[in-house]
Order: C-alpha cells, then structure tokens, then sequence
C-alpha cells in the first residue's frame, strides 16, 4: 500500500513538472499573428519588445486619425467650437452624418464632442471637419482639404522622427500615397496616449456627441475594453484605435497597463473575418507574449564591462613605469529585450574620463556607458574595479624597501653630520688648549 501511494506521488509530481515545463515552453513560443506587420513597444521608453516585419509598408486606415487628433489637441482647446463642412458631408460611412444623425454645413460642435466622433466612433467625416476647421478653410473640396492638411500630417510626422510615413487623408481612407509602418504608427501611438485628452477619449466604451441641440450616443469600435465581448475583452487594455479599408486590412492599435507596466501594441493588415475578431486576437497573442518574456542581461550588476590599462610609476614622478588592468564595471544590470532588430541595431558607446590612478574610488564614476537602440538610448555610469588603495598595496613592497632606504640614508647622513661635528668640536678644543 505504501508502495502504491509513492509511486501515485511521484508521478503526480511527473506530470505537473511536465505541465509547467510544457507551459514555460508554449508561453516563450513567438506569438502566431495573422497580420503581416506587428510591434509591441514600451510605452514610456519606446523600446522594442516584440516585432514582425515593423518596417514593411503598410496602409494605416482610420488608425491615421491618432496623428490627426494629436494636431488637433496642439491646436485647438477642448471648449472650442468647430463648424462641419461641406468636404466633411461628402465622406462615405463609417460616418456621424450617414450611420448616426444627418448633419448639416455650418452646423457646430465642442473640440470634446469632434474628438469622441473622431476617436471612439471613427467617424471620417469628423476628420474632414477637423482638417478644414484648422486650415482655415471651411469652404474647401476633399481634394483641397487633403492638400493643405496632409502638410500639416506630414511635417508633425517628422517632427517623430518617422522615416517610412507619407499622409494623404485626414481619416485614413485608401491612397497610395497614404502609407506608414508598423514602428512609425507605433511612434504616432506613444506619442498620442501620452496626450491626456486623447487617452482618455479612447477609453470610453461609450460616449455622446452634443451638437445641433441633439445627443447622438455612439460606441467604442475596440472590441477588447468593451466587456459584451467576453472572448476578447481584456480589462487590462486602457484604449486603442481601430481600422479598415479593404487595402490596409484590418488595424489595431492598443496601449495596455499591467501591474503599472504599459505596454503598446500595433497589429497592421490583419484578416476580416466574418467574426470581425482576428484582429483582436493578434493584439491578445502580441501583448500576453510581449508581458511574459524578460529583458536579456547585457551586463550583470556589478559585471565588467571592459579592462582598461593604465601606465603609471609606483613612486608618482621617477621610477620604475608599471601597467595597471583596471575593470570598468556597472552598478547595476544592463538589459535589452532580444529581438531581431534590437539585435542588428543595438549600440554600446563607451565614454571614459582621464584615469588618474592616484585618484580612483570605488563609488566615483570614471565615465559612462551608453546603450542604444532604435528610438531610446540608456545610460550606465560605469566605475573602477579598483582604487588607489589596491595600487598601494600591490607596490607595498617596493614603498617598504624605498622606505628602508630612506631610512638607511637618514641615518647614514645623520652619522656623516655627528662625525663632521666631532671633527670641528675637537678641533675646536685643541686651538683652545694650546692658547
């Protein structure tokens, strides 16, 4: 019987070692996403935890109205009114005009009520309100409104420093010369959840635009922060934005915050499925991924970075010349997260101050060391492996037998100073004996 009740525990300890060997193992797997482009990035550093194919061109979508809810907030304030125009009446559906309340031109509504069109319902033809109220001209065509905004989309995009980015429409609809990536979209995303107003704007599940005298009830497109979808809610996703055309695929682009760590994510061209989940599903694979992976060590806490060596003479000005290996270490670890890009991109930058031996500290820094990657750059102090302390004992020694010396030459003169005083003392004395 006892037997029996071993072996039943042992293999229950088998299987469960088993089950979660199998799980480590499934949870470091690559996430399997459908979209041909993907990026998870640190939301507040930038850095790239996950990528696929992050520099293909794409076609951005309604995900296009974050750049231009950004230039909205810059330049409007959220009390402001802004009036619909006729170009803004002229755009197809997804539209407040054509799926919600018939607007009319010259009609009026708040900053807050244009940014919740524009953000939480998609609405295109919001877009082209915004683009004509800030060019000032709210009695353009769509080709004149694209036009003059698209200067305005383009010169903020590189002000972000975004290389791969062209805007044509200030709502995303398909032009060939409307493209992006998925980094670049990335850095719009970063970028725009920082702006308190369009953070909170794309969290709300649900919201109501006041205009005309009439309230017109609308509802959030991101699938994952409305709780009715119980197979792709994720309570931990603060907000995102959506997209569609038939060319860019479906679109998504989300910020998420687990346990105070946020972390962005950007599915580009994923499937339209009848459904209308898998989109939602890659940014799920993407971000459970990008959580559960760790940050590679570089260098350890108090690891070496490199060895310098530094010539110096034990006796400071004559003497003997010496060579010194002197470990240049971190405090503290140096990590980045490993990845295809980071790997190719990655930079380590030493910069080291003049090391004066007679003047090295433990716990005084001796220079820096700069790790760069795509969009951040990470600075370590780095500081001596040893002290002036050590250089003094490793030649103790040779300051014992200087030492010795100098005491043997005192001593040697202080003799040589007696005898030349006894030499006149008795001379002295034999001038006054023979007075």
């Amino acid at each position: 019987m006892k037997r029996k009740i071993i072996s039943l525990i042992l293999t229950l300890a088998l299987s469960l070692s088993i089950g979660s060997t199998a799980f480590a193992a499934e949870n470091s797997q690559p996430p399997n996403i459908v979209g041909t482009a993907a990026v998870a990035i640190d939301a507040e550093t930038g850095e790239i935890i996950y990528a696929k194919n992050l520099d293909s061109k794409v076609y951005p979508a309604s995900t296009t109205k974050l750049i231009t809810a950004l230039i909205l907030t810059e330049s409007k304030k959220p009390g402001d009114l802004l009036t619909y125009t006729a170009s803004a009446k002229a755009q197809p559906s997804a539209s407040i005009n054509l799926d919600k309340k018939p607007l009319n031109v010259g009609q009026q509504m708040t900053v807050e009520n244009a940014m919740k069109g524009l953000l939480v319902f998609s609405a295109n033809d919001i877009a082209y309100m915004i683009a004509d109220n800030l060019i000032g001209k709210l009695d353009a065509n769509v080709s004149d409104t694209n036009k003059a905004f698209s200067v305005l989309m383009n010169k903020k995009a590189d002000s972000l420093g975004l290389k791969n980015t062209h805007f044509v429409t200030p709502n995303g609809l398909h032009d060939p010369d409307h493209y992006t990536t998925a980094y670049d979209m990335s850095v719009i995303a970063k970028t725009a959840f920082a702006n308190k107003t369009i953070l909170n704007t794309v969290k709300q599940k649900e919201a109501t635009i006041s205009t005309g005298g009439f309230n017109i009830p609308i509802e959030n497109r991101n699938k994952m922060i409305l709780e009715k979808e119980t197979d792709l809610y994720d309570k931990t996703c603060i907000g995102g934005k959506t997209g569609y055309t038939t060319q860019a695929g479906k679109c998504l682009v989300s910020i998420f915050n687990r346990d105070g760590r946020k972390i962005i994510g950007v599915v580009m061209n994923s499937a339209y499925d009848s459904q209308d989940t898998q989109v939602f599903k890659d940014m799920e694979s993407l971000i459970n991924y990008s959580y559960s992976i760790k940050s590679t060590k570089l260098y350890s806490s108090n690891g070496t970075y490199k060895s310098e060596n530094l010539s110096y003479r034990p006796l400071k000005f004559f003497g003997p010349t010496k060579t010194l290996k002197v470990p240049l270490t971190v405090k503290e670890n140096v990590n980045y997260y490993k990845n295809d890009v980071n790997d190719k991109e990655k930079k380590l930058t030493a910069n080291i101050s003049s090391l004066d031996p007679w003047k090295l500290k433990a716990e005084t820094s001796v220079g820096t060391l700069t790790l760069t990657e795509r969009g951040i750059t990470k600075t370590y102090k780095l500081y001596p492996g040893v002290s002036t302390s050590d250089l003094i004992k490793d030649n103790k020694l040779l300051y014992g037998g200087v030492l010795v010396g100098i005491i043997v030459i005192i001593a040697i003169i202080i003799i040589i100073i007696y005898k030349i005083i006894n030499i006149f003392s008795k001379k002295g004395r034999r001038r006054s004996y023979y007075r």
